[in-house]
């Protein structure tokens, strides 16, 4: 009897597929309360079969108000014991989130000591896996609403040229035009305010130093470091160049590092899921004809094959050139010239093209055969590539596919699109089928188009080009009508349960709410 019972357990363990194991219970301290941090994430992990524990919202940072490191942290030692893993934003654990990060005034001592208490995590969790996420500062070309100290909305361009030039003059030679910006630069961007931005900059240096310090000596299973905003020649290619060497021994098991930051909770959260469930998933990589994996995408330093590789990997997976079974095929729409236009632009055309067909009927081919596809939409920044999604939905292919992604940043795309294909096959039809209909909804209809018609309403309004306030209802009105004349256009659902909200008080994101 009991070698009869030891067989149907080999059995079921080896045949039976991982979408019907329990997978666990992760905690997760995600980097603010934005919908692609906390919302979009939780609801992904919670269709493929992961119970998630989060801490309550007051305590995280919002549009609205900071994050309560205190706070967070004592929910953290109340709760770590009823998890099997743990996903941990250190710039909420440590400053208070995202935006906290590059404003705060906080002493060295402060952040070290906050720092301090993943060791603590680590003893009281008892065998649970810790993965956290840290952020490099970002070096962004401009920015406005509050996101940076107030002075960036003036000087930051210059900011920028200033320690661009000043990272392309430590590893190249400078042009005498650009020897005389630089000049410029120093001579008028007033000290206090380059004093402020590189003494913050310094200090998150030195925390991220101490956690690869930390990675060493295996307080932490793994860490991904994400490089925000960022350039070839920029500050934050400059500190990453620091944190390289110091991190240089660690293995790819331990340690990613790549651009983007919104996305990693995300990736943890599926490295969590491949590992609890024993997973090793096979990836094939497929580009949309032109550059391909040699793109360098806007807001980022790198070619895009390798922050490809790497987001598979720091999400437990493997990259396999041709695999004769891949457990997922990653179709990436890259830009035929290399260059990642913004998908408000008038180049992201409704008509679909040569290399909109050829990708669309690689994906259809590879469907056929009863493969996996998630698709990385990257031939725009902000947004979808209009033809190909039309190419999609003329095929009728939107509800096939595995998992879909198309917001801000290439990588932030590619770790969504990573991280939810992985997962995808624990889900049930009608919870993928949701967690596409909100991408489209978000990334190709709003993103790529709604946004820019609603930002010329608000001219129209006379409202503030940040921040919405009094003409919020208005432009939830003119989203809903727009989003729901999308869905009956595109979807397979009821158009009228498709709402939305503006968590952040501006038109750059929005929540879809699929209701019941």
């Amino acid at each position: 009897m009991k070698k009869w019972i030891s067989g149907v357990i080999f059995f079921i363990a080896c045949f039976v597929p991982f979408s019907f194991a329990y997978a666990g219970t992760i905690l997760y301290v995600p980097i603010d309360d934005r919908p692609v941090s906390l919302d979009y994430t939780v609801d992904t992990a919670q269709a493929a079969g992961l119970t998630i524990l989060t801490p309550p919202a007051e305590y995280l940072a919002s549009r609205a108000h900071q994050g309560d490191p205190e706070k967070l942290w004592q929910w953290v030692f109340d709760h770590c014991q009823q998890a099997d893993a743990l996903v941990l934003s250190t710039d909420s654990l440590i400053y208070g989130g995202l935006v906290d990060s590059r404003v705060h005034h906080l002493d060295l001592s402060i952040l070290q000591e906050r720092l301090e208490r993943f060791k603590t995590i680590k003893e009281r969790s008892f065998g649970a896996q810790l993965y956290v996420f840290s952020t490099i500062m970002r070096s962004p070309r401009m920015s406005a609403g509050g996101v940076e100290p107030d002075y960036y909305e003036e000087y930051g361009p210059r900011i920028f040229e200033l320690t661009a030039l000043q990272d392309k003059a430590e590893r190249n030679s400078l042009s005498a035009q650009e020897r005389q910006s630089l000049q410029k630069d120093e001579a008028e961007i007033p000290q206090e305010y380059l004093t402020d931005w590189f003494e913050r900059r310094n200090k998150n240096l030195d925390i991220n130093r101490q956690i690869i310090t930390m990675a060493k000596t295996g307080v932490f299973d793994y860490v991904i470091m994400g490089r925000d905003d960022t350039a070839v020649y920029s500050q934050s290619q400059h500190e990453w160049r620091i944190l390289q060497k110091d991190g240089a021994e660690l293995p790819a098991s331990i340690f990613g590092a790549f651009p983007g930051t919104d996305q990693l909770g995300m990736v943890l959260l599926a490295r969590a899921y491949n590992n609890l469930t024993g997973q090793l998933p096979f990836v094939r990589i497929d580009y949309a004809p032109g550059t391909g994996g040699t793109t360098i995408p806007s807001y980022e330093d790198q070619p895009i094959a390798g922050t490809i590789r790497d987001h598979v990997v720091a999400a437990g997976g493997i990259v396999l050139l041709n695999p004769k079974v891949p457990d997922l095929i990653l179709a990436v729409n890259t830009p035929m010239d290399g260059i990642t236009h913004e998908a408000n632009e008038m180049k992201n055309q409704v008509l679909d093209n040569v290399s909109s067909r050829m990708q669309t009927a690689q994906i259809q081919s590879d469907l056929i055969q009863g493969r996996q596809v998630a698709v990385a939409d990257i031939a725009f920044a902000n947004g979808a590539d209009n033809a190909l999604m039309n190419s999609l939905a003329k095929q009728q292919l939107l509800d096939k596919i595995s998992a879909y992604s198309g917001w801000n940043t290439a990588s932030n795309t590619v770790g969504y699109a990573v991280a939810q294909g992985m997962m995808a096959g624990s889900m049930t039809e009608k919870g993928r089928q949701q967690l596409l209909a909100v991408r489209y909804l978000d990334d190709w209809a709003y993103q790529a188009n709604i946004r820019s018609q609603l930002q010329q309403k608000l001219y129209e309004l006379g409202g503030n080009s940040q921040f919405l306030d009094n003409s919020q209802a208005v432009m939830v009105r003119e989203a809903e009508e727009r989003e729901q004349l999308f869905t009956k256009q595109y979807l397979w659902m009821d158009p009228k349960k498709v709402k939305i909200s503006f968590p952040w008080n501006r038109l750059f994101e929005i929540k879809i709410n699929l209701v019941s």
